[in-house]
Order: C-alpha cells, then sequence, then structure tokens
C-alpha cells in the first residue's frame, strides 16, 4: 500500500465515523493505524504519521466556512463595528454622533433582518 493509498483509506475511515451513531462503532486512531499495520504491514511509526497527515486534512475539510455563515459572520461584524463606534462617540462626549451611530446600526439591523 502506498501512502496515497493509506491516507485515502484513514481519510474514508474518518468520513465513515460521522454516520456511526453508537461510539463503540467508530474506528479511533488506534483501530485504524492497527489495520494499517496488520493488514497492510504499514510500520507503526508510518501508520501514525499517516494518520495524523489524513486527520489534518479531514479537519480542515470539515472547517471549510459555510457561505452563508460567511455572509452572517460580515454582517455582524459589520453591525458590532457601527456599534462599537457609537459607543466609543458617547464616551468622547459626542451624543450627537452617538445617537447618528445608534440610528445607522438600527437601519442596517433591520435591513439584514429582512435579507
Amino acid at each position: 500500500m502506498t501512502k496515497e493509498e493509506a491516507e485515502n483509506f484513514i481519510y474514508k475511515c474518518l468520513v465513515d465515523n460521522e454516520s456511526k451513531k453508537n461510539p463503540k462503532e467508530k474506528l479511533t486512531r488506534l483501530d485504524i493505524c492497527d489495520i494499517l499495520h496488520n493488514d497492510f504491514e504499514i510500520p507503526r511509526s508510518t501508520a501514525y504519521r499517516y494518520y495524523k497527515d489524513s486527520f489534518n486534512l479531514y479537519k480542515w475539510e470539515m472547517a471549510k466556512p459555510d457561505p452563508s455563515k460567511k455572509i452572517k459572520d460580515t454582517k455582524d461584524t459589520i453591525l458590532d463595528s457601527v456599534l462599537d463606534e457609537a459607543e466609543s462617540l458617547l464616551a468622547g462626549g459626542d451624543s450627537v454622533g452617538y445617537f447618528k451611530g445608534i440610528e445607522l446600526y438600527s437601519k442596517l439591523l433591520t435591513r439584514f433582518k429582512k435579507q
């Protein structure tokens, strides 16, 4: 078994673990490395290294942002910055600027909720 085949096997095991409801059915790192060592005669240290590489790829793939979540996070960032700016104006004694900032915040919040 080549390195690429081993890493693909590990990645497939990690993906298959997602669909299993019972934790006892899921393959652990030790289980996967034992399979590689016993069935495919890959040295243990190499099997663990392959597992680490595949697991990092798996985590990276699972962490890819959902486009709708990214849009929501951007809206939240905009609202937070407007509110922070308004509060800093109030702390500086500029009540007129504060009320304009809150008015802008309110308009943006209403617009974002309608989308």
